[in-house]
C-alpha cells in the first residue's frame, strides 16, 4: 500500500541530492579541461563520462525538486554549504593535484553520491513515491560501473606518474590492477 508522500522530508532529500551531483558535475567539468586529464587517455575517457552522467543525473534531480514543489536555487546552496563541506577543500585543488588525485577524489565522491542515492531510494520507497524510488534506483546502477572503472585506471595512471622518479617502476601496473581487483572478489 502506498503512502502518501511527505513532502518535506522528500524534497530535502532531493534537493540534497541535487546538490551533492551539481558539485561534482563542477569538479568534472574543471577536472575535463585539465590538461593533465587531456594527457591520459584512460582518465579522459573515465571524467568525459562521469561528467555526461553527473549531467544527466543533475538534470533529473532538478526535475524531480521541480515537481515535489521544492525551491531549487535556495535549497541547493543550502545543501552544498551544510551536506557537502567535505568536498569544498578536496576540488578547490584540481589544478595541483596529480591525475591520480584527481581520480582518488572522485572515487569518494562517487561513493558519496552512491550511498545517497540509496538513502534517496529507500526513502521514496518509504514514502511510496515510484518514480523517485525507480530515478535513484537507475542513477545508482549508473553510477556502480564508474566506481569499478576507477579501481581499474588508478594503478596505471599511478604507475605513469612514477614513471620520472628515481628507483620507481612503472611496469608493475598490471600486477597492481591485478591484485586491487581480485582484493574486491569475496
Amino acid at each position: 500500500m502506498a503512502q502518501n508522500p511527505e513532502p518535506s522530508a522528500l524534497r530535502q532529500y532531493v534537493n540534497d541530492m541535487h546538490a551533492l551531483d551539481k558539485h561534482i558535475l563542477e569538479a568534472l567539468e574543471r577536472q575535463r579541461d585539465d590538461e593533465r586529464v587531456k594527457a591520459d587517455p584512460q582518465a579522459r575517457e573515465l571524467i568525459a563520462q562521469a561528467t555526461a552522467l553527473f549531467q544527466r543525473h543533475h538534470d533529473a534531480m532538478h526535475s524531480e525538486a521541480e515537481r515535489l514543489g521544492g525551491t531549487v536555487g535556495s535549497a541547493v546552496k543550502e545543501a552544498i554549504t551544510g551536506v557537502l563541506g567535505v568536498f569544498a577543500g578536496l576540488y578547490d585543488k584540481v589544478r595541483q593535484d596529480p591525475v591520480s588525485r584527481m581520480l582518488r577524489d572522485d572515487y569518494v565522491a562517487f561513493n558519496m553520491a552512491s550511498v545517497s542515492y540509496t538513502m534517496l531510494h529507500t526513502t521514496a520507497l518509504a514514502f511510496g513515491d515510484s518514480p523517485l524510488a525507480n530515478l535513484t534506483l537507475q542513477h545508482l546502477k549508473e553510477l556502480a560501473p564508474l566506481i569499478i572503472r576507477i579501481n581499474e585506471i588508478v594503478p596505471n595512471v599511478v604507475a605513469s606518474e612514477l614513471r620520472d622518479e628515481p628507483g620507481a617502476n612503472a611496469a608493475v601496473a598490471p600486477q597492481a590492477v591485478q591484485n586491487t581487483q581480485a582484493a574486491w572478489r569475496v
